[in-house]
């Protein structure tokens, strides 16, 4: 457990890097860039905007620019590089901006290349989790009703279905079908801690029905009208956070990320688990996200601004807020990854 004074010292080695964030243009005419999502300039904002918290200097680059500038050689000298380049429909070029900072050495927030593929491509996802002793909703063939089916690649719950027969899907082999876990969706977002060195669970948040029907889940209208249900948050078992931490560095995980999971319950049981740790033995993985959303009134967020003090972040955050004039949380979460990633390459 480092000292406050050791943080402090972490909080000023990371004082005045140069930190490129690197989105995408929506007009990028690349016959491979085709996405079902970009980000735009809140919460672009939002990431020069803690830059600046943090007292560096940021630098905006489009991909095309970057990936050119850096094959020119002609890039400046960049410390670190917050990839922005999410929502790709092929997860090949997911990998793009983290393979290009490999090939130059710099420090990529928040993750490679391998976790990205591995952690975004569903199936993999799903099989590592497996090898884990994670509990996984059961394949069903597609004959059978009353499974999901979840497609390999997207996000924002794009192409997940109930009663797939009833909407025919042209190529199967990219979707996994498999058993509805009558229940409730959570999502538990993971944060490095600077001052413990590990990785550490945040409060999960809770996708509760406003009709509490088990047989609800987030789908895609569902997450993009915001409409449905409500959120809280909830305490998952110990047992819970160790498989989760173990989970995110098999996928070379050392900044953040986001486990998706359901919930198995009946209706009798709800308001129960709402006041209890969660069990492993209720918990299904469906998920991780390797490059979750960091904006304002979002799962990470709402997490953030959930933590107790009995929360081993707690004590951390409370620390960069008193230290950091006019602090945020999307700050804190830089800050994080930024030493983070300054240890990892510092102790090679």
């Amino acid at each position: 457990m480092k000292s406050i004074e050791q943080y402090k010292e972490l909080l000023s080695e990371i004082r005045g890097k140069v930190v490129a964030i690197v989105y995408i243009f929506e007009c990028e005419s690349a016959k491979g860039f085709k996405h079902y999502d970009i980000w735009r300039g809140d919460l672009i904002g939002e990431w020069v905007q803690s830059v600046h918290e943090l007292r560096c200097l940021p630098l905006i680059f489009d991909t095309r620019t970057f990936v050119q500038k850096a094959m020119e050689n002609t890039l400046p000298k960049i410390d670190y590089v917050v990839n922005l380049n999410n929502g790709n429909i092929d997860i090949s070029t997911l990998g793009l901006i983290p393979s290009v900072c490999s090939f130059l050495s710099i420090p990529c927030i928040p993750c490679n290349t391998v976790s990205i593929i591995a952690g975004e491509h569903k199936l993999l996802s799903n099989l590592i989790a497996y090898a884990k002793k994670m509990n996984i909703p059961k394949d069903l063939d597609r004959n059978i009703e009353n499974g999901i089916l979840r497609p390999f690649a997207y996000g924002s719950s794009i192409g997940v279905k109930r009663n797939p027969h009833l909407t025919p899907i042209i190529n199967t082999d990219e979707y996994l079908y498999q058993e509805f876990i009558s229940g409730f969706d959570i999502t538990t977002p993971l944060l490095y801690n600077p001052l413990t060195s590990q990785l550490e669970v945040l409060p999960s948040v809770m996708y509760r029905p406003n009709n509490n029907d088990m047989e609800w889940y987030l789908g895609e209208d569902e997450k993009k009208y915001h409409e449905g249900y409500k959120k809280c948050t909830v305490q998952i078992d110990d047992d819970v956070k160790e498989k989760y931490i173990s989970l995110a560095k098999s996928f070379s995980i050392n900044t953040y990320c986001r486990i998706d999971a359901r919930i198995r319950c009946d209706r009798a049981e709800l308001n129960i688990l709402t006041t209890i740790k969660i069990p492993l033995e209720r918990v299904y993985f469906l998920e991780i996200n390797p490059m979750p959303t960091i904006k304002n009134n979002i799962n990470f967020h709402t997490s953030m601004q959930n933590l107790v003090e009995t929360d081993k972040l707690f004590e951390c955050f409370k620390l960069y807020q008193n230290e950091i004039c006019e602090s945020s949380t999307t700050g804190f979460i830089l800050s994080c990854s930024m030493i983070s990633l300054f240890i990892t390459k510092y102790e090679k």
